[in-house]
């Protein structure tokens, strides 16, 4: 059971090419990273229902992924790895709070992942808008140092996480 893709570095292969931002679009590129887990893996404890073990996938929704041909830069592509990162971090979080979790039935307990779920999204959205706020899409390079500096941190330990990073 394990935690896949996390250490993932995204390239400009992993986008389709645009000539320009599709109407309605302020940014140069858009990045969609989904988490999805599978193969869970349930045991008892005295009555109660846990989990002992899931597999946990970060990937890519390649055809929401795009770039304008002529803004692609390192530092863009630097951008769009945070978005990327941002999705990781929240996925190891989900991860470490998956195992070991525990209700009293098999059915509380797929509630309970339910609501993990969605809790972990809606944080791992909002971090991402935060982030985009703050750098204006990679344009504020002060930001963008600072939203890249603390991304490596958190995810060089092993309990790092999102709300550990700028406000």
């Amino acid at each position: 059971m394990a935690l896949s893709n996390f250490t993932y570095s995204i390239s400009w292969s992993d986008f389709t090419q645009v000539p320009a931002r599709p109407q309605g679009q302020n940014e140069d590129a858009q990045i969609h990273p989904d988490i999805s887990f599978s193969n869970f893996q349930l045991a008892r404890n005295g009555r109660a229902a846990t989990i002992s073990g899931v597999d946990v996938n970060i990937s890519l929704v390649s055809n929401d992924c795009w770039v304008v041909r002529a803004q692609m830069t390192n530092d863009l592509l630097t951008h769009e790895q945070g978005h990327y990162d941002i999705v990781a971090l929240s996925a190891r979080e989900f991860y470490n709070t998956l195992i070991g979790l525990s209700a009293a039935s098999v059915h509380a307990l797929q509630t309970k992942v339910t609501q993990l779920q969605t809790r972990f999204q809606t944080n791992a959205t909002a971090v991402n808008s935060r982030y985009d706020t703050q750098t204006n899409h990679s344009r504020n390079t002060q930001k963008q140092q600072q939203w890249n500096t603390a991304i490596t941190v958190e995810k060089q330990k092993l309990s790092g996480g999102i709300d550990n990073l700028p406000k």
